[in-house]
């Protein structure tokens, strides 16, 4: 297996590493989701289920799914994208990972 292969595999890993401890805090902090969410998007699947947070975890794992998906599909398509696509996938779940690991208070001064 080449050096390049491998790295995609584990690029791939990352992504879905991160995004299930993003999904693990969803249903762990479901009783006060609704109050912290940010994301337009998660706040309407909030609503749309009467704050219960199902529809929420489906539509972020089939996300998940779709992107890994697409990801490997690119890679047999069209592999001189897939670099740039994967780094920047892996930048932005280490940023989500950074955000999620770090106390609300902090980021109060950012946002």
């Amino acid at each position: 297996m080449s050096i390049r292969k491998l790295l995609f595999h584990l690029a791939c890993f990352i992504i879905v590493i991160i995004s299930s401890i993003d999904i693990y805090w969803l249903s762990k902090n479901s009783e006060v989701i609704y109050e912290y969410e940010q994301n337009p998007i998660g706040l309407y699947l909030l609503e749309r289920d009467k704050g219960d947070v199902s529809l929420f975890i489906l539509c972020k794992s089939l996300g998940t799914y779709v992107v890994i998906m697409s990801l490997y599909i690119l890679w047999h398509h069209r592999k001189s994208y897939i670099g740039i696509i994967t780094f920047v996938l892996i930048t932005i779940q280490i940023i989500l990972l950074i955000y999620l690991s770090t106390p609300y208070r902090y980021w109060s001064f950012i946002f």
